[in-house]
């Protein structure tokens, strides 16, 4: 049996001193989840003295797990209105149907759903005194017209500084989601972190979003590391 999140909250202080990699796993986003992860990044960055990323990296934390969960939420939407996501007709139907009837109670409701069918999201933070990572992973796949909307903001992104502007230009044509990658890129860029260090990596059974922050020089990214494999 699951702990409440009171419980866990009295032990993240330990559990961050004695662990280098924390996973937390949920199928819905509520404001008790909200602040364990923020407890355990406030402890974590405590812990490596790094705590002026506090802010920025519980933003991103939050907007990666909620764009997850969104996702996951959108899935058994459309399985349980006999839609065929990956059939073009049936997801334009789908996600104006989605957009219409989706509101807080039925996300509260579809929280429950994607629990009893087994789908999360999952939060993944990495870290020691070189660096961080934190990894979003949500156990459901892409489809390629959202891969290639997400990966047009993310090129978009990388010629803004300011939120606002990049909303300002871009407001017929973004999402949510759109402008939370936005926000990602642009955090980063304004905190002085490469926002290449950003990643979003497609699988056929799921989708993870990365984002790593380096705390000096002698942190090796996981992206380098894949390039040099290349």
């Amino acid at each position: 049996m699951a702990k409440p999140f009171v419980e866990l909250e009295t032990q993240i202080p330990d559990l961050v001193k004695a662990k280098s990699k924390i996973v937390v796993r949920s199928s819905r986003m509520n404001r008790q989840l909200e602040q364990y992860v923020l407890g355990l990044i406030t402890n974590i960055l405590a812990e490596v003295g790094q705590t002026q990323f506090v802010e920025m990296l519980y933003t991103i934390s939050k907007e990666l797990t909620i764009n997850g969960i969104k996702a996951n939420q959108k899935r058994v939407f459309f399985e349980d209105e006999g839609l065929d996501i990956t059939d073009e007709n049936d997801y334009f139907q789908g996600i104006k149907d989605y957009s219409k009837k989706f509101s807080e109670k039925m996300a509260d409701e579809y929280g429950k759903r994607c629990l009893a069918r087994g789908v999360y999201v999952q939060i993944k933070f990495h870290y020691c005194l070189d660096g961080l990572l934190v990894e979003v992973t949500n156990n459901t796949p892409v489809i390629k017209t959202e891969e290639a909307r997400m990966r047009e903001k993310m090129k978009k992104s990388m010629n803004y500084n300011d939120i606002a502007e990049f909303y300002m230009d871009n407001m017929d044509n973004t999402e949510g989601a759109g402008l939370g990658i936005a926000l990602i890129m642009i955090l980063l860029k304004n905190e002085g972190v490469d926002p290449n260090l950003f990643r979003i990596i497609t699988h056929p059974d799921r989708t993870v979003a990365r984002v790593e922050i380096p705390f000096n020089d002698n942190y090796v990214s996981f992206r380098s590391a894949e390039l040099a494999e290349i």
